[in-house]
């Protein structure tokens, strides 16, 4: 093994070659590189793994030959990966100059390929720089994706777990107590008072209340235990290995107490109250959602009483809303059997042209009290009911109804309807889904399905089949709401993903932040890459509009385009913009 370096400090290469004539080669025309470049020398397979695992090895790019005489130098790729650095640049340099094999050597994670034969000081210059301008990307990337990852599992305002954290680590806290008997608890703390605040002195003030809030209560708990914002000035707890109601009730006065301090904004002292209820586990089940709700009930209960901290026990029930979601599930069903249940059509276009490239269909109901019921809470009270099959086979055969009466009238513009990821561990109705289609004359091509993140992330196995079968079938598949989940681009690589949406909390500030206009770049480069579609949702104004289409993202959705309209609407939407064919060109 030998070393050459420069001084001063610069790049460190390391060269894998048994050729001690190409290995002099390469290290001249590194001498002559205008950068400053410490080369390290490996003369076999087993030379360079010995460097590659000593802990002070670090390397910024490695120039790789293929035929060791003790190995193949490409089987030394992961190892370099995983003990030096990820997004290390490797360039081939080998005597092999077969296409196929360049090819193949790009695919299994090197950055290039050079022959010996033709090898000159320019490539190996380009090779340099191109490398280092990889290894940026790649770490920018990285940087993108982790802070992507934090924002959309931390509450923007206090940085506490948000919903979709605290409901990952409550379940697997719930696994725990199956298995092992853990005990814990689960507090749903409610502010008082802080409507009064919002009111008299604006949100400005709500929001540090909020913030000093949780600042107290991150900061009185263990590392182990759990505080996280639910949202407006709901906050969640798990307490780890609470075992007793002597402790649990101590905890949380604890906690009230802390709240209950003066929160100081300018010249006022804020008073604010709190309103716990505390479920313990296993005492009130071993469930996420019968625990949270047994101890919203022990919430509910403290906030109209006088002890602000109550333990739930299986005599508590809290009147109104649970009647009210079997009240609702009845008057669904009503409702499907009448087909009093509408869908409004809202358009994806191509941001440059206007050009339609699909609608997505939102569910509406109106109770039979003549109130909307929000989209959320039909969707959330349905997903957990007996309700759910029917409710999706009721949704699926009328809007490919729908469609099928006018897809030769609305050009190549798909449909995509948005699909519970329970369904989708039913074979039954994935077996059934090319029949229902095929029963519609609908070409599934046209088809697409759109999932949150987090539904791919809770089970990606069984994710991974059911989209295979649903690829196999010609039905695509789209990842809503991209970056309000389990962020991962790597699930990207993995799962046959058509298309996917960035959320529109990115959307809405994206002409103000870089960080978003850096995110939607990234994300326009990667999925042109992997040759998938990139939707932004909530376009609603022109200069987003301008800027989306600057950056290279050419599809969205907003009000800012067009709001969610009936199904009656739609053709004459399309025809008002000429997009609609003619009546005469219908096949029979």
């Amino acid at each position: 093994m030998k070393g050459f370096s420069k001084t001063g400090n610069g790049l460190s290469a390391l060269i894998v070659d048994d050729d001690d004539v190409d290995r002099e080669r390469l290290i001249r025309m590194l001498r002559r590189c205008p950068r400053d470049i410490s080369i390290t020398e490996a003369t076999s397979h087993a030379e360079a793994m010995t460097l590659i695992r000593k802990p002070a090895s670090h390397f910024d790019i490695v120039f790789l030959d293929f035929g060791l005489q003790d190995g193949d130098g490409r089987d030394l790729i992961p190892a370099i990966r995983d003990e030096i650095d990820p997004d290390c640049p490797i360039v081939a340099v080998t005597g092999n100059s077969n296409e196929q094999i360049a090819v193949d050597s790009i695919k299994s994670g090197m950055t290039e390929f050079l022959a010996k034969r033709q090898l000159s000081q320019e490539q190996v210059l380009a090779s340099i720089e191109e490398g280092i301008a990889w290894r940026k990307y790649r770490q920018e990337l990285r940087r993108a994706e982790e802070e992507l990852t934090h924002r959309s599992l931390h509450d923007p305002l206090t940085d506490l777990p948000n919903r979709t954290l605290f409901f990952d680590r409550l379940g697997q806290c719930c696994a725990r107590a199956r298995r092992h008997g853990d005990s814990f608890a689960v507090l749903m703390v409610d502010l008082d008072r802080f409507k009064e605040i919002n009111d008299s002195l604006g949100h400005a003030a709500g929001d540090l209340t909020l913030t000093v809030i949780a600042q107290r209560l991150r900061s009185h708990l263990r590392e182990v235990d759990t505080v996280a914002r639910l949202g407006g000035d709901e906050f969640a707890v798990i307490l780890q290995a609470i075992d007793s109601t002597e402790l649990a009730l101590k905890m949380g006065r604890k906690l009230t107490d802390l709240i209950e301090q003066p929160v100081a904004c300018g010249n006022h002292m804020l008073n604010v109250g709190g309103s716990i209820g505390i479920a313990l586990c296993p005492e009130m089940g071993t469930a996420a959602q019968t625990l949270l709700s047994a101890a919203d009930d022990a919430m509910y209960l403290a906030k109209r009483g006088i002890d602000k901290v109550v333990i739930a026990t299986d005599s508590q029930t809290r009147p109104g809303p649970s009647l009210d979601r079997k009240g609702m599930l009845v008057e669904l069903e009503n409702a499907m059997s009448c087909d009093a249940v509408d869908w409004h059509w809202q358009p994806k276009v191509e941001l440059r042209s206007g050009r339609v490239l699909g609608f997505e269909v939102l569910v509406r109901w109106r109770h039979p009290s003549g109130a909307p019921v929000p989209a959320d809470q039909l969707i959330h009270t349905v997903e957990q009911s007996p309700l759910l099959e029917s409710f999706t086979n009721h949704c699926l055969n009328k809007v490919l109804g729908q469609f099928a009466q006018i897809q030769d009238r609305i050009d190549e513009a798909t449909i995509a309807i948005n699909i519970s990821a329970r369904m989708l561990e039913r074979a039954k109705f994935i077996e059934n889904l090319p029949q229902l289609i095929a029963r519609h004359g609908v070409n599934p091509r046209r088809l697409i399905f759109e999932l949150t993140e987090t539904a791919l992330i809770a089970n990606p196995a069984q994710a991974q089949r059911v989209i295979e079968r649903l690829r196999e079938n010609g039905i695509g598949l789209s990842i809503d709401d991209f970056g309000s989940g389990f962020t991962s681009f790597g699930y990207l690589r993995e799962f046959s993903i058509s298309e996917i949406k960035i959320d529109r909390s990115f959307i809405s500030r994206f002409t103000e932040s870089r960080f978003d206009q850096s995110l939607v770049n990234s994300l326009v480069v990667l999925c042109e890459n992997l040759g998938i579609s990139l939707v932004a949702e909530g376009v609603e104004t022109p200069e987003t509009q301008q800027l989306l289409t600057t950056l290279g993202c050419n599809a969205g959705q907003g009000y800012g385009i067009c709001r969610p309209m009936p199904y009656e609407d739609v053709l004459p939407w399309m025809t008002q913009r000429g997009d609609a064919t003619p009546q005469h060109r219908l096949r029979a």
